[in-house]
């Protein structure tokens, strides 16, 4: 892929998320705070169905658009934790990411559902399939699909500071 189109579709993708990250189910709802204790590298530590987790933290729009893009893997027990702030029913997609990943949509600490995404080697992001959940959700959990191979909705997750 040139520059050019890399820098399209980074374009692209900030815009996506910035549509996302408006997106809300209704009337206003409460924004879910953002985590005070993240590390000085920018990971918070989880539990989700049991498993503790080491995540970096995309809670603002720029950093849910280019997500886990490019990573050649996604070690167990890591993963990224996309802070919405509010509800949101938008879509995610797998444009750029070379290995698959579950997503884990949560909303105020229980999960909503989740869905394995398989790689996209499309050309432009447009041509991706995308993945949302069942539900308005505040919270999206991506790891390695072997992380959390048991995770199910109404199981609970926790941020822990």
């Amino acid at each position: 892929m040139g520059g050019r189109q890399v820098a399209g579709a980074a374009c692209l993708a900030v815009l996506l998320a910035g549509c996302c990250a408006g997106c809300s189910a209704g009337s206003p709802e409460r924004a879910r705070p953002a985590p005070t204790a993240a590390a000085d590298d920018g990971r918070v530590t989880a539990v989700l169905d049991g498993v503790e987790l080491s995540l970096e933290v995309a809670d603002d729009p720029a950093e849910r658009a280019v997500g886990l893009m490019r990573r050649q893997s996604v070690p167990p027990g890591t993963g990224m934790v996309f802070l919405h702030g509010r509800l949101s029913t938008g879509r995610y997609y797998m444009f750029g990411v070379p290995v698959p990943l579950r997503a884990v949509f949560v909303r105020e600490g229980r999960v909503v559902s989740t869905v394995v995404m398989p790689p996209c080697d499309e050309a432009a992001p447009a041509d991706c399939p995308t993945y949302g959940a069942e539900g308005p959700y505040d919270t999206v959990v991506e790891t390695a699909p072997e992380t959390l191979p048991d995770v199910e909705p109404g199981d609970a997750f926790q941020l822990r500071g």
